[in-house]
């Protein structure tokens, strides 16, 4: 058709061209004869016309002289005048991840030839063809299949023009992808092949690689039927948008231009094109990341995790495990009270849940009755990275999620209240990112995953629900977090969600110290503060943040307007959770520190939450008669029972048996010091 173009001239726009068209001027041979070259001072014609430039281009098959003239939708005119130069091309991934997922396959097509590349393959083939390749056609390629053969194959050299299929056939009015869009205009895949999406793909490829050679031919024959199929759309949409331009029949292409280009994939050991000699897979399997790579510089074989995955009704049994070491427990758990029984039981050091845990930044409640969802919607911002990196996620708050939201942010709560540290953990991300095969790619591959990452349990003899199997990814994920290998998708108003990091530098979480001191009022916490302030660590409290609001209230801080507010806040609904996070967000970013004043299971929880195995607990005890003689020492305007006898007190009791140290204190302060030494050194 690039004879028959005129808009690739200056003076010619696309009415222009119709109108020539309509007048008979339908390549340029016609309009030469139409509008005869001028003559020069001396009678003669000029050497050169309008089309001199073009008819060289045309004929040393430039197409870059006319991709540069002409406006991209209509490239269509540069494939149908190079047929035999066009590359299809189509991809297979393990997901649809640009950040987590690998290219497992490439099919591409020129003229008569169908090829592919299987990773692990070399790559002279693809290049060769795409660097010879004049035109580009793919199915979305644009937000998919280009971005990963840039990644994966830096050095490749593309055709700089392409035609995306997905939006060719939005203009003649096709929409959706391209299984949908065959169907629409009447092309039907072999029936073996039919059924076939593009989820089925990297299922294919796991099988391939632990020895079914049948899969891998699957993969190639569906990868062609992907190819074919696009040469069917290229021609059907070239003949749509012709007769939706009215562009004149004589000059239009032909309706099966490159449905005429037959490939063909034939498997054996011939040399002939089209043929394939498939080999057993040899490259790595398994998982990007292995428990005894992620053991090997925290010890994880001592810790226990607890892995929920959560449904929104407690009729229904949510996954559940008890992961210890590398081997795991699951079960199915109705209700919150039955899972607290057993993370208690378990004596576990972290609980991981699938569940949304905390709403988006200005929401106050789960449901659509609040005043502020026009505002601020229903999505976190965690579910809008994931979004960004290719991982679907349901938003937390659409109808569908408010009750497991609402679920899973009220057993945080109960958890937290006993002291229990919990994350926000998701099993398709943390797979995704491991290299895991997922549910949807059958609940076999996903237990073998499970397996070739480390761990160990009935599951691999037992079949189990895939709710047992994304329990036991989530208590995975408590292990990443503790081992530092993880990423925080959070602000700070919306509590993160952890995903695995397979390369994040965890030293400095690992090397941190960070020291959360409780006790009664007297126990000596201040002074207990004061020594680790003395070795260097920087100290804040609890109380900081409180003072800090009263002065805002023009109300003087001491004792008792201290512990009023105090108790306002633990009362309050996540009150107490917001100040401690307030607490160890003052500290962050510091390789040490000390934290006075923990006065509830809650604020352990919460600094657990935010600095890992890097918090440590002390917990100071001293008797009753030196408690008073201390407390009147400080001439205090509250007896010492009284200021005990506070609600805000009461938390002391059950948060020091969570301690990880207890130091009686009823000596000097010289022996304090000496004891907090000999701890420092551990």
């Amino acid at each position: 058709m690039l004879k028959n173009t005129f808009i690739h001239l200056p003076q010619i726009s696309r009415n222009k061209e119709k109108e020539l068209w309509n007048k008979g001027i339908l390549n340029w041979d016609d309009y030469v004869k139409k509008y005869p070259r001028q003559l020069n001072l001396f009678g003669e014609e000029y050497k050169n016309d309008e089309f001199t430039e073009s008819r060289k281009a045309f004929d040393a098959g430039d197409t870059e002289f006319f991709a540069r003239r002409i406006h991209p939708h209509e490239y269509y005119r540069i494939a149908a005048s190079f047929p035999d130069d066009v590359i299809f091309l189509d991809i297979e991934t393990t997901g649809l991840s640009f950040f987590y997922h690998d290219i497992t396959l490439v099919g591409w097509s020129i003229s008569n030839k169908y090829n592919v590349y299987i990773a692990g393959d070399g790559t002279q083939s693809l290049f060769n063809d795409a660097r010879c390749a004049k035109l580009l056609v793919t199915f979305n390629g644009t937000l998919f299949d280009i971005k990963f053969i840039k990644k994966f194959f830096p050095d490749i050299c593309l055709p700089p023009y392409h035609i995306d299929l997905r939006f060719f056939a939005k203009r003649v009015g096709l929409t959706g992808g391209q299984k949908n869009i065959e169907k629409e205009i009447g092309l039907k895949r072999k029936d073996n092949l039919q059924e076939m999406q593009g989820d089925s793909a990297p299922i294919l490829w796991y099988r391939y690689q632990r020895g079914d050679m049948n899969a891998l031919k699957k993969l190639i024959l569906y990868n062609k039927a992907d190819i074919e199929g696009m040469k069917f759309i290229l021609d059907y949409c070239i003949s749509a948008y012709c007769k939706k331009e009215n562009i004149p029949v004589k000059i239009r292409p032909s309706k099966k231009l490159f449905q005429k280009q037959k490939i063909y994939a034939k498997f054996g050991k011939s040399v002939k094109s089209g043929y394939f000699n498939l080999k057993p897979y040899s490259q790595h399997i398994g998982p990007k990341i292995t428990y005894t790579q992620l053991a090997d510089n925290i010890a994880l074989d001592s810790l226990c995790v607890a892995g929920i995955d959560l449904v929104a009704s407690e009729q229904k049994g949510s996954g559940f495990c008890i992961l210890r070491g590398a081997h795991a427990e699951t079960t199915r758990c109705t209700t919150d009270a039955e899972m607290i029984e057993r993370i208690c039981a378990a004596n576990v050091k972290l609980v991981s849940i699938d569940s949304p845990l905390s709403l988006p930044a200005g929401r106050t409640t789960c449901w659509d009755s609040d005043p502020f969802r026009q505002q601020f919607g229903i999505t976190r911002y965690c579910e809008r990275e994931l979004h960004r990196r290719g991982i679907s996620s349901y938003p937390c708050l659409i109808q569908s999620m408010q009750k497991l939201t609402s679920r899973g942010m009220e057993l945080a709560k109960k958890l937290r209240t006993l002291g229990i540290p919990v994350i926000e953990s998701y099993p398709g991300a943390a797979q995704d990112i491991m290299g895991i095969p997922k549910k949807q790619a059958g609940q076999e591959f996903l237990a073998l995953g499970l397996q070739e990452f480390g761990i160990k349990g009935d599951f691999e003899k037992i079949p189990v629900s895939h709710d047992e199997l994304d329990a036991i990814t989530s208590a995975i994920v408590g292990y990443f977090f503790w081992a530092g290998k993880f990423e925080a998708l959070g602000t700070d108003e919306e509590a993160p969600l952890i995903i695995p990091d397979l390369k994040a530098d965890n030293k400095a979480w690992l090397t941190r110290q960070v020291i959360g001191i409780s006790g009664m009022i007297g126990v000596g916490k201040t002074t207990a503060a004061q020594y680790f302030a003395a070795q260097g660590y920087t100290i804040t409290r609890f109380s900081d943040i409180l003072r800090q609001q009263l002065m805002v209230q023009n109300i003087a801080p001491n004792r008792s307007t201290l512990q009023q507010l105090g108790i306002e806040v633990h009362n309050s609904d996540g009150g107490q959770r917001a100040l401690g996070r307030k607490v160890a967000q003052r500290v962050q970013d510091t390789a040490c520190a000390v934290i006075d004043g923990l006065r509830f299971p809650e604020d352990r929880a919460t600094l657990i939450e935010f600095f890992g195995p890097a918090f440590k607990h002390i917990h100071l005890d001293c008797s009753q008669a030196v408690l008073a003689k201390r407390h009147m020492e400080l001439h205090e305007d509250v007896s010492p029972t009284k200021a005990l006898q506070h609600d805000v007190e009461k938390g002391i009791f059950p948060l020091g048996q969570l301690a990880d140290v207890h130091i009686p204190n009823n000596g000097t302060t010289a022996e304090l010091f000496m004891k907090l030494e000999d701890i420092r050194e551990k």
